[in-house]
């Protein structure tokens, strides 16, 4: 009876693991020497979002990603560690993108060769795993160079997460795919480090593609920021999309040390998000509705540079209101349409105040037409509008010049906007400023998109 039962618990655990999918990501492994000459070997593991089980909790989409790290010698385990990842997602879009993904690190440092790591990852939500094996090989104590590591990004932080990235007070983003999006990313980084070196020597960066020279790029070790860390930009601009192989040369007198290094560019890998065909004036827009980079920051930007700070703005202002991009995008291009339709006059509706405000805070419970009765002044049209949302809000805009272009004389209860110190006089001495306490629901246009979501 025992021999049947195991052999039914085998057979179940068998199906369990075909049954299993594998899980899709990223293991890379590259070697540095420490203060002793010991090899560090750190390991950069990286999993999309999309390839994740993710379950709604509060709000907040959480997976769990299980990792059991093992060290063996020969068919002996010298050293087992399991812990668990858990990523937290707060836009349920998100699980679903590829560009997002979960970037983790694993450090350890061996004094002998031939040691085997294996690393198993499980999506416990989903049931799919992936196994890593490596056989570990030592840097020699004479090298000249550590393995090159390609970085996707290089940047001030200081979360406590991205710490373990942290070298010299900068973050500095591994790509364990070697997978550069073209769309996304203007340039990448290649890190090594340098040992037992001569100030007189030089490093010299190669790239090629289809055995073809792309870039030579020769630096002296003497101008490099910190000793032995060596960081070397790669303008990616002018390079076509495919795989690229090279390398980085110690070069001193006749004698030369060398690593190889490859990575892979590819097409964008998810759609930009922007309403508007120029950046600049989409900038603008993006002014009205929350803190930009300073005027003087986004002139400096590359037009490619500009996209993916505005799609990373919607993708941010998304996020904070729990809806997708679409459904953000397509919410301001109406009411920028709405604007035009309604505002303008020897300007684009949208980049008028009352544009501004219409674009901010949408519809308003009530808005009123009305002129000034006071004899001592010409007549003059003016709007107010009320928000019931919005800390009750409230604007009016005066009709100065005649011509049309209401321009906002009076806000309250938006710090973002001035009033005017004289405001009165252009509604009349007998206007009510009580009124500007309630709305009635009344709307010049009551067809109108109405609000989605407060900003």
């Amino acid at each position: 009876m025992k021999t049947k039962i195991m052999i039914a618990l085998l057979i179940i655990m068998s199906l369990r693991l075909f049954a299993s999918e594998k899980l899709g990501m990223f293991v890379e492994v590259k070697r540095f020497l420490d203060e002793k000459k010991y090899t560090k070997f750190v390991i950069d593991y990286q999993v999309p979002y999309k390839n994740l089980m993710f379950e709604g909790k509060d709000k907040i989409w959480l997976a769990d990603l299980k990792v059991k790290l093992s060290i063996a010698n020969s068919d002996s385990v010298l050293y087992s560690k399991e812990f668990t990842n858990k990523i937290g997602v707060s836009n349920q879009y998100d699980v679903t993108s590829s560009s997002k993904s979960f970037l983790d690190r694993i450090s350890l440092v061996l004094a002998k060769p031939g040691f085997k790591l294996n690393i198993r990852f499980e999506d416990t939500n989903g049931d799919k795993v992936y196994e890593w094996n490596y056989i570990a090989e030592l840097l020699s104590s004479d090298d000249k160079l550590s393995d090159v590591e390609l970085l996707a990004n290089v940047t001030a932080d200081t979360t406590s997460y991205s710490q373990k990235f942290n070298r010299n007070g900068k973050i500095h983003v591994p790509s364990p795919s070697g997978l550069i999006s073209k769309d996304i990313e203007d340039s990448l980084y290649l890190f090594c480090e340098a040992y037992n070196y001569e100030k007189t020597s030089k490093a010299v960066i190669t790239i090629l593609k289809d055995k073809q020279i792309i870039l030579i790029q020769s630096y002296p070790l003497s101008s490099m920021e910190a000793d032995k860390n060596l960081l070397f930009p790669v303008n990616l601009s002018a390079m076509d999309i495919g795989r690229y192989t090279g390398k980085i040369e110690l070069v001193n007198g006749e004698s030369t040390f060398s690593k190889a290094f490859e990575f892979i560019l590819t097409e964008q890998s998810e759609k930009l998000s922007f309403i508007m065909t120029d950046s600049d004036e989409e900038y603008q827009l993006l002014k009205y509705l929350g803190n930009v980079k300073s005027q003087t920051s986004w002139k400096t930007l590359s037009k490619e540079a500009k996209r993916r700070y505005i799609s990373q703005f919607w993708s941010m202002l998304a996020t904070q209101n729990s809806q997708s991009v679409e459904s953000v995008i397509k919410l301001y291009k109406e009411r920028i349409d709405y604007c035009n339709s309604h505002f303008s006059h020897f300007e684009k509706g949208w980049t008028t105040d009352r544009g501004r405000i219409y674009i901010r805070n949408g519809m308003p419970a009530d808005m009123v037409d009305d002129h000034t009765d006071d004899t001592r002044f010409v007549s003059k049209d003016y709007q107010v509008w009320k928000y019931s949302s919005n800390n009750h809000a409230a604007y009016i805009f005066v009709d100065i010049q005649m011509n049309g272009n209401y321009k906002l004389v009076y806000a309250k209860n938006d710090d973002r906007e001035n009033t005017y110190p004289d405001w009165q006089k252009y509604v009349g001495s007998d206007f009510d400023e009580t009124s500007l306490e309630k709305t009635t629901g009344k709307n010049l246009d009551d067809s109108s998109e109405e609000n989605s979501f407060d900003n």
